[in-house]
């Protein structure tokens, strides 16, 4: 893992980004935030059967965030079988953040 978790995971960015982001700009926020991840995960040190699994299911997340129109059900499906295996991979990842940003995103409460 590098040393620095919080710049490859993007932690400060993402908490200050999920604060006060409208629904459109929170889906553009989090599929990149996602897209940089996919990098970050490809890049992790140890090849394992977690991390790979976390790539392809963080990429099937930023593809699903690209349609149009977005569909909340897809993506939260999606997230609910990336998330367990992301936080496997990269526990430092901010999870609250994040979670918060794919609310805003959907439209959700």
């Amino acid at each position: 893992m590098p040393e620095d978790s919080a710049t490859t995971s993007g932690a400060s960015r993402l908490d200050a980004a999920t604060t006060y982001a409208p629904q459109g700009e929170a889906r553009e926020q989090l599929r990149t935030y996602l897209a940089q991840l996919v990098d970050v995960i490809a890049q992790h040190p140890e090849p394992v059967m977690a991390r790979d699994e976390a790539h392809w299911r963080l990429e099937e997340l930023v593809e699903e965030l690209d349609r149009e129109p977005l569909s909340p059900r897809r993506v939260r499906s999606r997230w609910l079988r990336l998330e367990p295996v992301l936080r496997e991979v990269r526990p430092d990842i901010p999870f609250p953040a994040l979670a918060e940003l794919l609310d805003r995103a959907l439209g959700t409460p």
